[in-house]
């Protein structure tokens, strides 16, 4: 028996780390009678100089235990916190978010961030998120396939995979019987979906393929190529000029902008923006950026109205020019 009670008390740190990290915070503390009675309802029964003990143990662990004087006795609590409060709210948001995750497993990643906090953020985080409201992946896959993924750069090796695409009836189906062979080399957040970016050799050149589109994915024996092509690529400026991850040919495109318009331009651009001001007609700039252009990129001059006008090059302006006139082709009665 007395072994039984040598073991029990063996648990007490870590007993004590799980009581401070639920019912203690920055302004929520635990007095030495809550420790105790805690620990008796564990069936562990214990003296204050053993829980000193634990305490100074716990710090020594980094697991920081802060004893604030009260009235002669003393209260405890662990103030820091992995996360704020604000930013586990921030987290919960961007998971029920994420297109790129099935209901379920939104459901089930928000449980373990909401267990990251104290019992007294319970009442903030449980707010009613309306997943079922949101736009969310059938396709359960994801985290997994990001695994193979990440796995497959750490190892320098190629991956083949079947890539689905929507039908009429709502369900993904293989797009091609053939496997695709890549090497991967980066994935990237955009739009709400993950993107693996990787070097296609029949192509000769990087390809971005959604990862909840992907399936049956197998890391070769196959070392990478396409390095050098990597080398010089820069994620956050093709994501910038890629609209809607659609890729196209490169151009370096001048329009003509009102000024209410500059926010949209440097909102989407940043400093690649090339703004200057047209000194003929003082409520317009110019602007030049370098862009992907395709009928995503075409659809978002044309979402801006007549506020946006191309001026070069030649070949741009035809382009965008023919795919008006196709839509308008449609309605002609």
């Amino acid at each position: 028996m007395n072994k039984e009670k040598s073991e029990s008390k063996k648990l007490i740190p870590l007993y004590l780390q799980k009581l401070f990290l639920e019912k203690t915070d920055k302004t929520h503390y635990v007095r030495m009678p809550d420790i105790l009675s805690y620990l008796e309802s564990k069936n562990i029964f214990a003296d204050r100089r053993t829980i000193y003990a634990a305490i100074s143990l716990l710090n020594y662990t980094d697991f920081e235990i802060v004893g604030v004087q009260e009235k002669g006795n003393y209260k405890y609590h662990h103030p820091s916190r992995l996360f704020n409060t604000n930013e586990l709210k921030f987290l919960i948001d961007s998971i029920a978010a994420s297109k790129f995750l099935t209901e379920k497993k939104s459901k089930d990643l928000i449980s373990k961030v909401k267990s990251l906090g104290s019992s007294f953020d319970a009442k903030s985080l449980n707010r009613n998120i309306l997943l079922s409201k949101r736009i969310k992946s059938m396709n359960d896959k994801v985290l997994r396939n990001l695994d193979y993924i990440y796995s497959a750069i750490a190892d320098n090796k190629q991956l083949t995979f079947q890539y689905l695409q929507w039908n009429t009836k709502r369900k993904l189906v293989i797009k091609s019987e053939k496997l695709y062979a890549v090497s991967p080399y980066a994935v990237s957040l955009s739009d709400d979906n993950y993107y693996l970016i990787a070097f296609d050799s029949k192509s000769n050149d990087l390809r971005h393929y959604r990862i909840d589109k992907m399936q049956s994915i197998t890391i070769t024996n196959t070392e990478r190529i396409g390095k050098e092509l990597f080398q010089s690529f820069d994620i956050v400026d093709y994501s910038r000029k890629t609209f809607g991850m659609f890729g196209g040919k490169e151009e370096t495109v001048r329009l003509e902008v009102k000024n209410d318009l500059a926010g949209v331009f440097i909102d989407r651009f940043g400093e690649s923006a090339g703004i200057r001001p047209n000194f003929k007609t003082p409520d317009t700039f110019f602007a030049r950026i370098t862009v992907h252009v395709s009928p995503q990129f075409f659809a978002w001059v044309f979402g801006l109205g007549e506020g946006v006008k191309i001026l070069s090059p030649e070949t741009v302006i035809d382009e965008y020019q023919k795919m008006i006139e196709k839509v308008l082709g449609r309605y002609v009665r």
